[in-house]
């Protein structure tokens, strides 16, 4: 996937940031070269919403293991 495409998966399952909900993935870098080691951050309320957002991250970006 290319930035663009893995953007649109974000925004599509609202794990993208959203400035009013204040929380969400944010991408801080282009596509990765192997394809695989996105660098996002992602901001929460709580650090049990951050665990849930990684959770539903893997899930979308179909990271391994996740």
């Amino acid at each position: 996937m290319d930035f663009d495409d893995v953007l649109a998966r974000l925004r599509a399952s609202r794990l993208a940031f959203d400035p009013d909900r204040g929380e969400g993935v944010v991408l801080y870098a282009d596509a990765p070269p192997d394809g695989r080691s996105w660098r996002y951050a992602v901001i929460a309320r709580s650090a049990g919403d951050v665990e849930e957002q990684e959770a539903a991250l893997a899930e979308v970006l179909e990271f391994e293991g996740g």
